[in-house]
């Protein structure tokens, strides 16, 4: 239950910015997006540097944070990132459906694996892991309909994202999870499509 606002702010906080890259003109998103980013990361270096600001920072928004996220980067400066390096090298709807599949596959894997999962490796469960890729493929799916993403990129991106999210690598998988996943469904694309 401690993680609940944490994981809703990345459901509903990744969902929104995905559905607002395939709504809105990308000569508006982008930039927007970009500039959100630039000042979001000049906010985080700032309150890393100034502890009187890294206490505010930490007042404010402590229920939506990790403990090691008091003195590094948070997830939300790692996904920012991410949305916008998906964005400028990828399809709209594939970053959109990269960020999705992190938005949605990374909460539910750790609801899931928090409350079933008792076989794990590295840390993960493996319950979790697979609730990470039904989520991405059913998540996936629906954008598959509203977009001109295949099916097929669908379970290629998903079946990465679930890789990245189990590796749980040193980089941050709200970084990992859309640029693997969605370069992959890009490269695939690119590909069939040559």
């Amino acid at each position: 239950m401690k993680e609940l606002p944490r994981r809703l702010w990345h459901i509903f906080g990744g969902l929104s910015l995905a559905i607002a890259g395939l709504l809105v003109p990308e000569n508006i998103f982008l930039p927007a997006l970009i500039s959100a980013t630039v000042a979001f990361l000049i906010l985080e270096l700032t309150r890393l540097k100034f502890p009187r600001v890294n206490r505010r920072f930490l007042a404010w928004f402590h229920p939506l944070l990790r403990e090691k996220e008091a003195s590094t980067l948070t997830g939300t400066a790692y996904f920012s990132m991410a949305a916008v390096i998906v964005f400028i090298l990828c399809d709209k709807s594939i970053a959109a459906v990269a960020l999705t599949f992190v938005a949605v596959g990374d909460p539910v894997a750790g609801m899931v694996g928090e409350r079933w999962g008792k076989a794990r490796m590295r840390g993960k469960s493996l319950v979790g892991s697979g609730a990470c890729l039904l989520s991405c493929l059913v998540a996936g799916a629906i954008l598959s309909a509203i977009t001109d993403v295949a099916l097929p990129l669908v379970v290629v991106g998903a079946l990465c994202a679930t890789l990245m999210e189990f590796l749980s690598l040193r980089i941050n998988d709200n970084l990992t999870v859309p640029l693997v996943s969605g370069g992959a469904m890009m490269l695939v694309k690119l590909a069939v499509t040559v």
